[in-house]
């Protein structure tokens, strides 16, 4: 069950290397904005949602609850849609949220600024000049960097921490998708049971975290549900003895 993660620079190309590695591998294709959509099954509404990616940056709001039981959602709707079978899944949180994940292939996409500004030209169909191009795209990387970082404490344009870069511009679509399948060759990327083992298992972690955060009635900001030793294993703490029964009620 090989998942292929997907990171993108802004008008880098990537959505079109997706769809071609999807197409060819007869993987599904699952965005981030799709993921966004599915937190909703967990009582994440657009409010909420908007609440919590909201970019005003803050060491108060990285502590807020709709924030970290957003990245709760994100996880599971993302497990749940790997048990489903091989995917590619299109998105720079794609390496965070998929982190002990087995099986899963972390490319990232990138291309120069020139690239990315006569995309961005194309696709607003010339209404906009390069100048202004150039100064949209660095503003997105720039709020996109600090949002990495901040919230996911990565730095999601270390290439060191990828195991393919497709830099767009200088490798076709074809040639990236050879690239990838390549790479997908390697045994490490191979499914075994083993694999399939340890993701049913942080698959039923995500959702367990994922219920925890739907308790409306417990504080769960330090609250971490892991796989140990083959083992799903609750640790943190809580701020009352009812915090601590209503999480027990889910382990029964």
């Amino acid at each position: 069950m090989p998942i292929i993660a997907m990171a993108r620079g802004t008008f880098s190309g990537a959505k079109e290397v997706a769809q071609a590695v999807a197409e060819t591998l007869s993987y599904r294709l699952v965005s981030r904005e799709d993921i966004i959509e599915k937190t909703a099954q967990y009582g994440m509404t657009k409010e909420r949602q908007d609440r919590a990616r909201q970019r005003k940056l803050s060491l108060l709001q990285r502590k807020q609850l709709d924030w970290i039981h957003y990245r709760a959602y994100a996880r599971a709707a993302l497990t749940k849609e790997i048990r489903q079978g091989s995917l590619v899944y299109l998105g720079s949180n794609g390496r965070v949220l998929l982190r002990d994940f087995p099986n899963v292939l972390n490319v990232m996409v990138v291309a120069d600024m020139e690239y990315r500004i006569d995309n961005l030209i194309r696709r607003t169909e010339h209404v906009i000049n390069r100048k202004k191009a150039r100064r949209f795209i660095e503003e997105i990387d720039e709020r996109k960097d600090r949002w990495q970082r901040h919230f996911y404490g990565d730095d999601w344009q270390r290439c060191s921490e990828f195991d393919l870069i497709i830099h767009r511009g200088q490798v076709s679509i074809p040639d990236a998708c050879e690239n990838i399948l390549t790479a997908l060759e390697q045994p490490s990327y191979q499914t075994t049971h083993k694999s399939l083992e340890t993701i049913d298992l942080l698959t039923v972690a995500a959702e367990l975290r994922a219920r925890i955060a739907m308790k409306a009635d417990v504080v769960d900001d330090n609250v971490q549900v892991d796989v140990r030793d083959g083992m799903v294993v609750v640790t943190g703490s809580v701020r009352s003895p009812e915090d601590m029964e209503g999480i027990r009620e889910l382990l029964d």
